[in-house]
């Protein structure tokens, strides 16, 4: 990935957190969750672009990339099952 991308990742992702960040306020808490993980999302962006000589998408640093995604993923499944059954409960 050349440099102006990586910085073009890293921006969308943290306007992305601090959009979510803002929605918490406004609408659910849980957008905390989602706002910490598009931090983390940017973070690793710009780590992979300013960290000359590692690429943090290759190697033991995909796997923990992937890792962190899947744990987000499984606690956002997770909080929209339960807000399904209370949804239909009502």
């Amino acid at each position: 990935m050349d440099a102006f991308t990586g910085y073009v990742y890293t921006a969308m992702w943290f306007i992305l957190a601090v959009y979510m960040f803002y929605l918490s306020f406004k609408h659910t808490k849980f957008f905390f969750v989602l706002s910490a993980f598009f931090l983390f999302l940017s973070g690793w962006y710009l780590c992979d672009e300013l960290i000359v000589g590692v690429d943090l998408f290759s190697g033991i640093y995909s796997w923990i990339y992937r890792g962190v995604a899947l744990v987000v993923l499984i606690i956002c499944v997770i909080a929209y099952l339960k807000y399904k059954k209370n949804r239909d409960a009502e």
